[in-house]
């Protein structure tokens, strides 16, 4: 079961990594918010139809641990977007990677069952350490520590959250919860947009990217749910808040974007932390 869990978080942070790269992408033709909106969208459709697909039953209480898990998603997702425009990402990202992981394993420490052997939670904590060496990255804003460090510890809440409740689903729910969760991401991006009156207009050029980010987010969290519910939810969430490594090494492959020596530190130690998960 421990490498049936680490192969679905892998595959959890390759599908998110991608897609976020893709995110990134499109947000450079578009609001964020709206490409997060429209692609949230697209991804609940998918997710609804996935549902039907896998056999599973649709309990109110899956249902509003899925729901609950979508508004910290966006909550975390906003708080992230406004750090990444205004502060300085080198801060706000690594606060946020690190938070989002740590989140779900300190939860799960106080009040799961759920015991790993000294190599694993060797494993689990380098695992931390490379998401935050990973996810330094340079930024044009001069925003100040505090500011920066707030906004990554709003987006380190809103995602833990999300990775911490929809672990919570029974497994018999199937991925109902995560069609909750969708929805209700959906909706509290819709409310901020229109609160902030934005424009919906994303060009028609970018809906190959939003169908892309759709179908890799709800695969995803799809191989996400599907780790909690065969093995750890604190492996599980660690392994998939590894994604940032991913999107670095597509910024890498496609945009030849140059890794700093902390980044290449980064994907050493992530490379350690599997080995010895998958090992422990």
């Amino acid at each position: 079961m421990r490498v049936v869990t680490v192969v679905l978080g892998l595959l959890a942070a390759l599908s998110v990594g991608t897609s976020d790269f893709l995110g990134g992408v499109a947000s450079r033709r578009a609001n964020p918010v709206v490409v997060t909106a429209v692609s949230g969208l697209l991804g609940f459709v998918l997710a609804f139809f996935a549902g039907l697909a896998v056999s599973g039953e649709a309990r109110l209480a899956d249902l509003i641990w899925g729901a609950a898990a979508g508004v910290g998603l966006a909550a975390g997702l906003v708080a992230l977007y406004a750090g990444y425009a205004r502060t300085r990402v080198a801060i706000a990202a690594p606060v946020a990677g690190v938070g989002a992981a740590a989140l779900p394993v300190a939860a799960t420490a106080v009040f799961g069952d759920e015991t790993l052997s000294a190599a694993s939670t060797v494993g689990v904590v380098l695992g931390m350490l490379a998401i935050a060496l990973v996810s330094m990255a340079r930024s044009q804003h001069q925003g100040n520590v505090g500011s920066s460090l707030l906004h990554g510890f709003g987006g380190a809440v809103g995602l833990g959250l999300f990775l911490l409740l929809l672990a919570q689903s029974a497994e018999g729910s199937g991925l109902w919860p995560l069609v909750a969760a969708r929805a209700s991401a959906v909706a509290v991006l819709s409310a901020v947009i229109a609160a902030r009156r934005t424009a919906l207009r994303p060009c028609l050029q970018l809906w190959p990217h939003l169908l892309g980010i759709a179908a890799l987010v709800t695969a995803g969290n799809s191989f996400y749910l599907a780790a909690t519910r065969v093995g750890s939810t604190s492996v599980a969430a660690v392994l998939t808040s590894l994604f940032c490594a991913a999107t670095v090494f597509w910024a890498w492959l496609i945009f030849r974007e140059q890794l700093r020596k902390v980044q290449l530190l980064g994907l050493g130690v992530a490379l350690l932390a599997v080995a010895l998960i998958a090992g422990g």
